[in-house]
């Protein structure tokens, strides 16, 4: 099937999918609306992954089933959160728009009850809600679910995992016998299995399997990084990107904050999202995010579920996600609506296997990276500060005469006091603290006893440049030295600058460094018979 017009539907509903240039279904939707359209009444369960399509595959059905000349709730839909519940809602909005008389209402926690009582005792057709709120509504009679017809358990699994059990099987209780179940997960864990044997009958079932559920277009990386040393690995990755916009996962509440707030005293444009934040200052900060008002967003798995933004740079896990399905849910924040993403999960040595197993589950290639070196980061910012030197001095003067003694003042300064005194304006303004960088170990040594390669692919390291060449001593991890060492002894030759070291490469018996080719045969020259740690080490060159 290659249209929707081939379903049998409302005209109306037509015109709002054509509104939303929605033409072809997806896999999930073309399977599940003929057999949810067909009957009456059909209890199913739809097994898709996130961004399959599956939202549009049940909303479509129910809408064209609402029998208008009824006030009674006809469906309810049943979500993890109030983000996802909030996006169902946005998502019926549009496709009912040219459904005259149609009403539909989402009901979560963190805001007044007492308005949500008011419009359901008015009568609601669809109700998309959170468990918790749900059953708050359902104890005080404020929702009759005695002529229900239809309920979707949306992200089923999910639910069970945040410990909603209870909750679901309160609301299903509470339910007619004739009603339908239509129950949606991206997994078939035990707690799905049970609900199907005790709640449905004869279900029908689709599996919709999403090759390489990888976001296509998002770059996967991991990184080997101790707890200890992680914060300030996650600060190099964020200034070694000229314009980073992401969302760094963590796993635990009282995580998320930390990071947040150490990440804001140190000058980044930060928020966090956890579930303890009440509903409308998650609201607020999930606008602010989208706006770009900042641009680095500190969040668990869960609070995380509904954001939809399709220009995120980057997804860095702070530490390796519980299971594939978080993982896959992650990294689909980034790498959205064509354009390129990164994503990057910080694991300790330990955890490198998992990260190969994951990688051959998922059918793609998920490459380890080194931690940027200070020289990296050097480099973003002295080119940061050059852009906002040269706004500055193209930007045209708006107060007129005021400034004349400070012109005057500027003009009698001499060529070399005028330089310093701007170098060091704008050292202050950009390179602030870089002189206080934690000297993190060199962990290549540890991944290579591991059994894989350092990966160089990422922004601001070239292969096969004729620009640049590559030093190597023969020195290394097994002689007790790290990155740290290595760049420092570089830089004590005078003959190259810490902006010029392109990359600082360790393994167990050599060390790898990248400059330019112009000053590769200066620099090897400052080298050779100069002790490194007081041993005599050879020197040579590689040209790429």
């Amino acid at each position: 099937m290659n249209d929707f017009r081939q379903f049998a539907l409302s005209e109306n509903i037509f015109k709002a999918l054509d509104a939303l240039q929605f033409t072809t279904p997806t896999k999930i939707q073309e399977q599940a609306i003929p057999m949810l359209l067909a009957k009456d009444n059909i209890d199913f369960h739809g097994q898709a992954s996130t961004g399959t399509g599956k939202t549009l595959a049940f909303l479509i059905p129910i809408l064209q089933k609402i029998n208008l000349n009824s006030r009674d709730t006809q469906a309810l839909i049943v979500a993890p959160t109030r983000e996802l519940v909030l996006q169902i809602t946005e998502s019926l909005d549009k496709l009912s728009k040219f459904c005259e008389k149609i009403s539909i209402t989402p009901i979560y926690g963190g805001v007044s009850i007492d308005n949500q009582t008011r419009i359901l005792k008015r009568g609601v057709h669809i109700v998309i809600g959170t468990p918790g709120r749900l059953n708050d509504h359902i104890r005080r009679r404020n929702l009759s679910l005695k002529n229900l017809r239809t309920l979707v358990l949306d992200e089923a699994d999910i639910m069970l995992d945040m410990g909603f059990k209870q909750e679901i099987d309160s609301i299903l209780l509470n339910t007619n016998k004739d009603r339908q179940i239509w129950l949606f997960s991206a997994t078939t864990k035990g707690g799905i299995a049970l609900i199907k044997k005790k709640h449905m009958k004869d279900p029908a079932s689709v599996r919709i399997i999403k090759k390489n559920v990888a976001a296509k277009n998002t770059e996967q990386y991991f990184c080997v990084a101790p707890m200890r040393y992680r914060f300030d690995a996650l600060s190099r990755f964020i200034d070694t990107v000229t314009d980073f916009y992401g969302i760094v996962f963590c796993q635990t509440k009282i995580l998320t904050a930390e990071v947040a707030q150490t990440l804001s005293k140190r000058g980044y444009n930060v928020a966090s999202l956890h579930g303890d934040m009440d509903q409308k200052l998650r609201n607020k900060v999930i606008k602010k995010f989208k706006d770009r008002f900042f641009d680095i967003l500190i969040a668990t798995d869960v609070a995380a579920r509904g954001i939809d933004v399709n220009s995120l740079t980057h997804v860095i896990n702070y530490s390796l996600p519980d299971n594939q399905e978080n993982y896959i849910h992650r990294i689909g924040r980034t790498g959205r609506a064509g354009k390129k993403g990164i994503a990057i999960t910080f694991v300790n040595t330990s955890q490198v296997r998992r990260m190969k197993s994951l990688a051959r589950m998922l059918k793609t290639e998920i490459n380890p990276i080194e931690v940027p070196v200070l020289a990296d980061v050097m480099k973003v910012k002295i080119n940061k500060a050059l852009e906002y030197f040269n706004e500055l001095c193209n930007k045209e003067q708006t107060i007129n005469g005021i400034l004349d003694p400070l012109r005057a003042s500027i003009n009698s300064l001499s060529r070399d006091d005028l330089a310093n005194g701007t170098i060091n304006i704008l050292s202050d303004t950009f390179l602030n603290g870089c002189d206080k960088e934690v000297e993190m170990p060199d962990f290549s040594a540890v991944k290579d006893s591991d059994g894989y390669r350092s990966s160089s692919r990422y922004e601001g390291r070239r292969r096969n440049n004729s620009n640049i060449s590559e030093i190597v001593l023969h020195i290394g991890s097994d002689d007790g030295i790290n990155k740290s060492d290595v760049f420092n002894h570089f830089i004590n030759s005078k003959a190259v600058s810490r902006s010029q070291i392109e990359r600082v490469r360790v393994i167990k018996r050599r060390s790898f460094v990248t400059v330019p080719s112009s000053i590769a045969k200066k620099v090897l020259s400052a080298l050779k018979g100069k002790n490194f740690q007081r041993r005599r080490v050879r020197v040579g060159l590689i040209k790429s």
